[in-house]
C-alpha cells in the first residue's frame, strides 16, 4: 500500500503542475501496480477513469499519452493521428520540395549533426495561399519521420477566459517537447496576429506573448513545430523570428498542375489532353484542381460511361469559376456598404 500511496503523491503533484505526461506516467504506474497485485477489476476500471489516449508510433518512447484537455469542458486541445501521406501523392515546387527535402535529411541524420553541436531545424512555417499543400506537406513529413501528427484545435485553445489560452498553449508545447510528434499550428494568425494592431484587445496581446513563449521552451530535437498561415502579413513580426525555416506554398504552374492531374486520374481512362485541361486551370490551387476533377470523374460514374472526357472536367471549371466569382461579388458588395 506504500507503493501506491507514492504513486498517488505523484499523481496529485502532476495535476497541480498541469503536467499531463508526468499525469499520465503515475496512473499507468499506479494501474500497473494493481495488475501486479492481481487486482485486475480496479486496474480495468482505472483505466477506463483515466479517459481516453492516443496509441503513438513505434519510435516514441511511450506507449500511450494523454492528449491535454480545456479543464473546464474536457475538449481535447489537439487531436492525433498517424499519417499516410507518403512521396507518391505529394506535388511541390522545384523550391518548396528541396526546402523540405533538406529537413527531412537534418532529421534523419541528427545524430551525425549532434556530433558536431548542431541540431535539426523544429520550428517551421509553411506560408501561401489555401489548398497549396501547406497542410498535405505537415503530414508528408509526419509520415516520412515516422511520427504521429498532432493538430492545435484553436476553437478549444483560444478560450474567453482571461489566462487559460496562454495555459492551453503551454501545455500543447510541453506535450511536444516530451512526445516526439510533428505539432501542426493551422491557420496560426488567429493566436500570432500583430500586436501593434490598433484594433485588437489586450487579451490577444497577451495571446500573442503566450505563444512567443511557448515558442522559447521547445527544446525537443525529435519533434517539429509546424506553424501554417494563408495571412502571414498579419503575423507579428517577432513571430517569424522563433522559425527555423520559412518555406513558400505557390500557386502550382503548369507543369505541377499537370503532374498533379495525372496523380488524381490514375487509374481512370481519360480521353483527352491535361495540358488543355491544366491551361483552363490558370491560378488553381491543388484543392480547386481536385474539387474540379472529381466532381468531373463522379459525372463520368454516374451518367454510366467508362471514359472521362476533357468535357466532363472543363464543365466543372466553369461552373467553378462562376461560383467563385458570384461569391467575390457579393462579398465586395457587403464590404463598401
Amino acid at each position: 500500500m506504500m507503493v501506491a500511496t507514492e504513486q498517488l503523491k505523484k499523481l496529485f503533484q502532476a495535476f497541480r503542475n498541469r503536467n499531463d505526461t508526468a499525469f499520465y506516467q503515475a496512473a499507468e504506474a499506479l494501474i500497473a501496480e494493481e495488475l501486479a497485485a492481481n487486482h485486475h477489476s480496479l486496474a480495468t476500471d482505472l483505466k477506463k477513469a483515466l479517459g481516453p489516449y492516443r496509441e503513438l508510433t513505434k519510435n516514441s518512447g511511450n506507449s500511450f499519452t494523454l492528449l491535454p484537455k480545456d479543464r473546464r469542458n474536457g475538449e481535447e486541445l489537439i487531436t492525433l493521428h498517424e499519417s499516410s501521406v507518403d512521396t507518391t501523392k505529394i506535388i511541390l515546387s522545384q523550391e518548396t520540395q528541396s526546402k523540405i527535402q533538406r529537413i527531412l535529411d537534418e532529421h534523419r541524420k541528427r545524430k551525425l549533426l549532434a556530433r558536431y553541436g548542431y541540431t535539426p531545424k523544429t520550428k517551421l512555417l509553411f506560408w501561401g495561399s489555401p489548398g497549396c499543400g501547406k497542410t498535405f506537406t505537415a503530414n508528408y513529413l509526419a509520415y516520412e519521420l515516422g511520427l504521429p501528427i498532432g493538430v492545435l484545435q484553436l476553437s478549444a485553445v483560444i478560450s474567453s477566459f482571461v489566462g487559460d489560452t496562454a495555459s492551453h498553449l503551454q501545455r500543447v508545447f510541453n506535450l511536444a517537447n516530451n512526445t516526439p510528434m510533428v505539432l501542426l499550428l493551422d491557420e496560426v494568425d488567429a493566436v500570432g496576429k500583430n500586436r501593434d494592431d490598433p484594433n485588437d484587445v489586450g487579451e490577444l496581446k497577451r495571446v500573442v506573448n503566450s505563444l512567443l513563449q511557448a515558442m522559447d521552451t521547445f527544446r525537443s530535437s525529435e519533434s517539429v513545430i509546424i506553424a501554417a498561415s494563408n495571412h502571414q502579413y498579419l503575423l507579428d513580426p517577432a513571430l517569424w523570428r522563433r522559425f527555423d525555416e520559412i518555406i513558400h506554398f505557390p500557386i502550382p504552374d503548369r507543369t505541377e498542375q499537370e503532374l498533379y492531374l495525372k496523380t488524381l486520374l490514375n487509374g481512370v481512362n481519360f480521353d483527352g489532353s491535361l495540358a488543355n485541361l491544366s491551361k483552363n486551370m490558370s491560378s488553381f490551387s491543388y484543392a480547386e484542381i481536385k474539387t474540379v476533377t472529381v466532381e468531373g470523374i463522379k459525372t463520368m460514374i454516374l451518367e454510366g460511361r467508362e471514359n472521362l472526357q476533357s468535357s466532363d472536367i472543363l464543365e466543372q471549371i466553369r461552373a467553378y469559376k462562376k461560383a467563385t466569382s458570384a461569391a467575390k461579388s457579393k462579398l465586395e458588395v457587403v464590404v463598401n456598404e
